[in-house]
């Protein structure tokens, strides 16, 4: 679990009590692996759990936090048609929910251009304006989106190949 300590000598000296220990764990259909066509289908959750913690308040606060929390699903790679480009990019706002003051839920939406070579690691920033205590948080586990058009799109080359003959001595000999 990512953890973030407050400063026990200041929060003792403004709250009396020990500070709390904040955390914010990733469950849901996209965690801890999918593949590329659970992307383009769509239909998958990435649900954020916080403890210690909780959301900015429900309505037009949180609403306005929406885009900031679907930018922090952050992928470590940079392909043309990838997490960044594609999901980050174009996801809209509503697939963001508050489903209560410490939990969010993002449902995906299908993106049909999504489209890798390699595997995608995706980390999830909370940003610090999503969160009462105003401090980010870093999600655990990460999940990993594998690519599956690639293996495809070499092997297909293959199947409007023409046959070639091979000779030998001026004489046919075999058939590839």
């Amino acid at each position: 679990m990512s953890r973030f300590r407050v400063r026990s000598d200041l929060w003792k000296q403004n709250h009396g009590d020990s500070p709390p220990v904040l955390s914010a764990v990733l469950t849901g259909t996209l965690v801890p692996t999918v593949t590329e066509a659970d992307i383009v289908t769509g239909g998958k959750t990435v649900i954020i759990t916080l403890t210690g913690d909780t959301w900015v308040a429900a309505g037009a606060t949180f609403d306005a936090e929406r885009q900031n929390i679907i930018n922090g699903l952050d992928s470590a790679q940079a392909e043309a048609a990838g997490w960044d480009a594609v999901v980050k990019a174009t996801a809209a706002v509503t697939d963001v929910v508050r489903t209560s003051s410490t939990v969010v839920t993002i449902t995906l939406e299908a993106f049909a251009s999504y489209n890798v070579t390699a595997t995608e690691t995706i980390t999830c920033t909370i940003p610090a304006s999503a969160l009462v205590s105003v401090l980010s948080l870093v999600a655990t586990p990460t999940f990993t989106v594998t690519a599956v058009g690639a293996s495809a799109d070499v092997s297909a080359q293959y199947l409007f190949m023409r046959p070639m003959m091979v000779y030998s001595a001026g004489r046919a000999v075999m058939e590839i």
